[in-house]
């Protein structure tokens, strides 16, 4: 879900900043964000990024999680967002 939520409402991702900055700006209207880890990732045919985050508090990670379906991985919350060929970042 979280991965659709991004890709409907930004343009394509085109390196490692865009992709953070629209992270962030989603993950604002339910709390602070407190980390970020961005790694590429090819998944099937396509490019893709692993994406694992911590929000500041409990409370914004739950809804986080309950709103935008993610998986928890220990104290971090993961997901996968597809990049298109436009991506100037570094590739796995």
């Amino acid at each position: 879900m979280m991965n659709a939520k991004l890709t409907r409402r930004f343009p394509p991702f085109a390196d490692e900043q865009s992709l953070r900055s629209a992270i962030a700006q989603v993950c604002s209207e339910f709390g602070k964000l407190s980390r970020l880890d961005i790694l590429p990732a090819t998944r099937g045919s396509g490019l893709q990024c692993a994406c694992f985050l911590q929000m500041e508090t409990a409370g914004a990670t739950a809804k986080l999680k309950s709103k935008l379906l993610m998986i928890h991985f220990g104290n971090e919350l993961g997901f996968f967002v597809s990049v298109g060929e436009e991506w100037r970042g570094p590739r796995m």
